[in-house]
């Protein structure tokens, strides 16, 4: 699907017509989920050759970021599905010149379908602006999602850390769920994270490749989103830090738990051992044991010294082994 867009006083409208006859005209192109007639006509149209979706997918830095015959190519890394708890990464590419702005997609990532929504009263008049004000919209929504994770965090930290009151039930924490949420967060950090670098990478090339004929307002832009981008990133690993901690702290409070009950049993069984020993003691009859009239003068005390050797045996061999 091809939507084509022109500047107006206020912002962009959309073009309606022969997509083929818009194409020269449009400022921005956006292509989603593009076909073999679609390409064809856009690559007759504008003279230039759009990159596969194979391409797109590659991770060196030359297949992702290059310039060629006058055109800025950049792909980067968009977050989709961030509404719900598990967020994926999608490649869009962004074909910039300075007559227009392609961006070429196969999902529906936020910032591009906000500023869609945003275009008619954005301002923007040419290819450079929209590519500046889509760079700014992504970084804005990455934002967004670290306020998000911190908040969670926040929350998590909060029921990890609350100690149960002796007087007030039900306030005890499912810590298997806070390892579920911790996961998530983490997820989302990650994202979020890769997400930034890339979009770092992106917008310090696209200045460097279009710096020849980008305006000084729109380079001005593009280093302000670059120094968000970065401070981003810096909190984002603060932000990973403090997943790391409450993970290392839920794991330590579930390790008590357990030994807490183990405690319990064991104590259980030191208390039942006596009375045990005692049973197995005198519960013996003697009379009915082979050995004749020794055995049964003596077995008794021969069991006793029986049991003691072997108590003493094992205490020995946990010695040696280093066990007590």
């Amino acid at each position: 699907m091809i939507t084509m867009w022109k500047p107006s006083e206020k912002g962009l409208v959309k073009q309606e017509g022969d997509p083929g006859a818009m194409c020269p005209l449009a400022v921005w192109i956006d292509i989603l989920d593009i076909t073999t007639m679609e390409e064809k006509l856009i690559e007759t149209s504008l003279g230039i050759d759009l990159p596969t979706r194979a391409e797109m997918q590659e991770i060196e830095a030359s297949s992702r970021l290059y310039r060629e015959n006058g055109t800025v190519f950049m792909t980067a890394t968009m977050l989709i599905k961030t509404e719900t708890g598990m967020p994926e990464t999608t490649a869009v590419t962004f074909i910039l010149s300075k007559e227009r702005l392609i961006t070429l997609r196969y999902d529906e990532p936020w910032s591009i379908k906000t500023f869609a929504i945003r275009a008619p009263r954005s301002g923007c008049q040419s290819a450079e602006q929209i590519c500046c004000a889509l760079f700014e919209t992504t970084v804005e929504r990455l934002a967004d999602l670290l306020e998000i994770v911190a908040h969670e965090l926040e929350q998590i930290s909060q029921k990890v850390f609350r100690r149960k009151s002796l007087t007030d039930e039900g306030t005890d924490v499912n810590l298997q769920k806070v390892l579920f949420n911790l996961g998530r967060c983490g997820n989302l950090l990650g994202k979020v994270r890769e997400s930034l670098v890339d979009k770092q990478r992106a917008m310090t090339f696209c200045a460097q490749a279009a710096g020849d004929w980008m305006t000084a307002d729109s380079k001005t832009r593009l280093t302000a989103a670059m120094r968000d981008a970065t401070s981003l990133s810096d909190h984002a690993t603060f932000t990973s830090g403090k997943v790391s901690f409450l993970l290392d702290a839920t794991l330590g409070l579930i390790n008590i738990e357990q030994n807490r009950i183990i405690k319990i049993f064991s104590i259980a069984a030191v208390i039942f051992l006596p009375p045990t020993l005692v049973a197995s003691i005198y519960g013996q009859n003697y009379d009915l044991w082979p050995g004749g009239e020794w055995f049964k003068a003596y077995g008794f005390w021969f069991t006793l010294g029986l049991m003691i050797g072997t108590v003493a045996l094992t205490m020995w061999y946990f010695k040696r082994q280093r066990w007590m």
